[in-house]
Formats: structure tokens, sequence, C-alpha cells
């Protein structure tokens, strides 16, 4: 059904205008149309995520450094929530320098002078004591499915001196399009259900989850190939992970 638009006439108190009972069904009919598309679409529940990049990282910026992996064809990934936590080196190396004008874009097309969803501003990467602070959203006018969300600094350049570590803290969402995938559907309610956690160059990763259970762990390397690794569930608050040789990659647990 194409979208009905209510007649009012040409100027008020011309009676030329549709009915009051008529544009309340065309309301109706809108609205019912609406909710059912909704309601099609599924979606994932809410999955938290947490990338670092250390200090050496952070001074090659404008690579773009991917905080969600690409979801898959016809998926398309909700940003919902992100915080920053930046920690800059002490003096005299000292936190990160860039020009006024350059922002830390969260992005989704690999384009690194795009927000589309938001940035952190040049004052905040030039914290000179750790600073917390959100993403000033930006919502773009078109979402690409099947693409990763990326994080990097505009303007070309990389930072001319310093070093920070960064930690991103994220919530988001798995969108299938196609209405046939997913779990859950629309208006399922919130579920953190998966945790996200990199960690480079480690053969021992202690994890606080405060999950109060021992959760289900998966870890995999930058290339996505599953590790073994010894896992020590220490109670039911934490863990420590054992890699041999130390690797670099995700662990993933529930």
């Amino acid at each position: 059904m194409a979208r009905q638009e209510i007649n009012i006439g040409i100027v008020p108190g011309d009676k030329r205008g549709d009915k009051l009972r008529v544009g309340g069904k065309k309301i109706n009919e809108n609205f019912t149309e609406l909710y059912n598309f909704l309601f099609n679409i599924q979606s994932s529940a809410v999955i938290a995520g947490f990338h670092e990049i250390t200090e050496d990282e952070s001074n090659r910026l404008t690579e773009k450094n991917i905080i969600i992996p690409a979801p898959g064809v016809d998926k398309i990934i909700e940003l919902v929530s992100l915080i920053a936590r930046i920690t800059p080196m002490p003096p005299p190396i000292g936190g990160l320098q860039v020009y006024s004008y350059q922002t830390l874009n969260v992005t989704t097309d690999g384009d690194t002078e795009t927000q589309d969803w938001g940035f952190f501003p040049s004052d905040f990467i030039m914290s000179q004591s750790q600073t917390i602070q959100r993403m000033t959203p930006v919502f773009s006018t078109q979402i690409f499915e099947n693409t990763p969300v990326y994080v990097c600094l505009s303007g070309g350049e990389n930072p001319k001196s310093g070093s920070s570590k960064i930690e991103l803290f994220y919530l988001y969402r798995i969108i299938d399009g196609t209405g046939t995938g997913g779990s859950g559907g629309g208006g399922g309610g919130i579920q953190i259900d998966q945790v996200v956690q990199s960690f480079i160059n480690q053969s021992e990763i202690t994890v606080l989850h405060n999950l109060h259970k021992y959760p289900t762990v998966v870890v995999v390397d930058t290339t996505g190939r599953e590790l073994v690794a010894e896992i020590t569930h220490e109670s039911t608050d934490q863990m420590v992970i054992r890699l041999n040789p130390a690797a670099s990659g995700k662990l993933i647990y529930n």
C-alpha cells in the first residue's frame, strides 16, 4: 500500500478536505502497514563489545580500526551506543597532539572523512588526563549492508606527537532485512548475550566479567581462526585464558 495523505483542503474552512473519519482511517492504515513492516524485520539481541587501541597504535590513528566486523549478506549493523576512555602517557611523552580540525570518526563505509555514526572531537583526543566521553552521534541518511564499523582519525595525518591508550565500549545489534534470519524479533527487549574483547600479543589474559556464572568462551586470532586456549574459571566472576604461543585476537564469551 502506498502512503496515504490526508487532504487538508486549500485554505482553512473551505470544506474541501477529508472528513474526520476518513482522515482517521488513513492514519490507522498507515500505522498498521508500518508496524507490520517493523515486526517482520529480524534483529539480534543487543551485543556488548570492547576494542582497545594501544599506545603504539594511537600513533597510527589514520589506519582504519575495525571494531565491529561485517555482519554478513543482507545484514545491517545498528550501533546503539559507543563510549571511549582515553588514557594519555605520562610526561615527558604526554597525550596525543592533533590538529584542532581533526576528529576520531566512527564510520561504516571505510572513508576516513565520513561520520556515519558519529565522532569524538579533537579536545577529547588530546586529553592530558584520563577522560571518558560518549560519542557525538551523527545519524547518516544511508547505512550500508554487510559493512563493518570503523574508527579512524580524519584529516589524513597521524598525531604529531604523544601517545594514548583508547578503550572503546559499545552496544550494537544486527538486523536482518530479509525477515528470515537473526535471533529474536522486533520488540523482543534488550538482552546482553555476547561480549567481544580484543587482546594484543598476550599469552595470559585475566577477565573480570562479573556474569555470576561460567561463560562459554571462544578465542580467535586476527584472521578469525579459532585458537586452542587453556581456560581457568577462578570464580563465577573471573577467568584466566592462557595461550601458547602469545597471540592477538578477540575473546568472545556469553
